[in-house]
């Protein structure tokens, strides 16, 4: 009798379980899928591969349970009958329908599918702008102001980094450790520093 019951509970949580909004893919279903960057306002085509390795990755992350982030990447599938599935995440997390978050395996996965579609190579990252707070760096993620973006290319130019421009956003090649980005964020807020350096 014990036993029963506790088959039943099993059955009955399992119902209910919130890791059961997972809707898994089949790539014959699907017509394409388009990723698009956070403050981006246009969406790229993933190629069949892309296409064919997303499927694989979603179907098979794992749950990681309630997670509330930002999305860095929003990625959309288009069904072949007319109806589209969006995805959210940040790093490796990805959403669905709720905040139940799931993992795959690289951290970089989404990072890489969006710079190869923009012509980027894995080594250029995102500039934003870092401050160093309470004994700590900080960096602010809204989008830049044409000061901001203008200043920022004049001091990488002027210490040979190599960026490219994307829509308003900015990319620099190899990494630079925060302290220095926090020097380079300095520089490009000081007029008389961008007046003497030109």
């Amino acid at each position: 009798m014990r036993q029963t019951l506790l088959i039943i509970l099993l059955s009955l949580t399992s119902c209910f379980s919130p890791f059961n909004d997972k809707q898994k893919l089949k790539t014959d279903d699907i017509d394409h899928i388009e990723i698009s960057k956070q403050f981006d306002s246009v969406s790229l085509h993933l190629t069949n591969e892309q296409v064919a390795d997303f499927v694989e990755d979603w179907n098979d992350s794992w749950p990681k349970g309630p997670y509330k982030f930002l999305p860095e990447y929003t990625l959309t599938v288009y069904f072949k009958a007319d109806s589209s599935l969006s995805f959210r995440t940040n790093s490796n997390l990805i959403k669905q329908r709720s905040d139940w978050a799931y993992s795959v395996a690289d951290k970089e996965y989404f990072k890489k599918i969006w710079l190869k579609q923009v012509g980027l190579t894995k080594d250029y990252f995102e500039y934003a702008p870092t401050y160093f707070i309470n004994n700590k760096f900080e960096t602010d993620r809204k989008p830049l102001t044409e000061k901001q973006l203008n200043g920022i290319k004049q001091v990488l130019t002027f210490y040979k980094h190599e960026w490219k421009e994307i829509r308003g956003q900015l990319f620099y090649r190899n990494k630079i450790d925060s302290e220095l980005l926090w020097n380079y964020t300095t520089k490009a807020g000081d007029s008389i520093w961008l007046s003497s350096h030109k």
